[in-house]
């Protein structure tokens, strides 16, 4: 008997919360009409990164993909913008400009880069710019604790532009 209302008791839980979860999943609205993302012409924009050490393979990487491990990759709205794989040298500015996947509104930058093994025991930055006509739109240090990876992801909002020369 006891075992049959144990049963009872689980089917009786179990079986209210599936119910509630389907009802609850029902009365989602799905979306009409979705979002629109236009992309911004990138001639204008320039990317600056500056780390602060000497930025090397990671030697402790995984090679899945084929490619060797990355000492600085940057990443924008999930693809690769840069995946550089040869030393950069410390205080050197690194300059991207042609790049794509800018959108008007928001935008999400990733910034991942490896320190030299033997400054495990320094903190460490990499400075961020995204300049447009040579005016600074987003300018951002990331930092990262000693032996630790310089990482960091940014979100910007990207207003639109006012055309020009259509004012006859």
């Amino acid at each position: 008997m006891r075992f049959i209302l144990t049963a009872l008791i689980w089917l009786v839980l179990i079986g209210g919360l599936s119910f509630y979860i389907y009802q609850r999943d029902a009365r989602i609205i799905p979306r009409t009409q979705a979002k629109v993302a236009v992309e911004v012409a990138t001639a204008g924009y320039l990317l600056e990164v500056t780390p602060t050490f000497g930025a090397e393979p990671d030697p402790f990487a995984l090679h899945d993909d084929g490619q060797a491990p990355a000492t600085l990759l940057v990443r924008l709205g999930g693809q690769d913008i840069y995946r550089g794989e040869q030393p950069l040298a410390r205080a050197e500015v690194l300059r991207i400009e042609q790049f794509s996947g800018l959108v008007e509104g928001k935008n999400e930058l990733y910034f991942e880069a490896s320190p030299p093994f033997e400054e495990a025991h320094l903190s460490h930055a990499l400075r961020v710019r995204l300049l447009r006509d040579g005016v600074a739109q987003l300018d951002q240090t990331f930092w990262a604790d000693a032996g630790g990876k310089v990482s960091g992801t940014v979100i910007f909002t990207l207003e639109p532009t006012a055309e020009v020369g259509h004012d006859r």
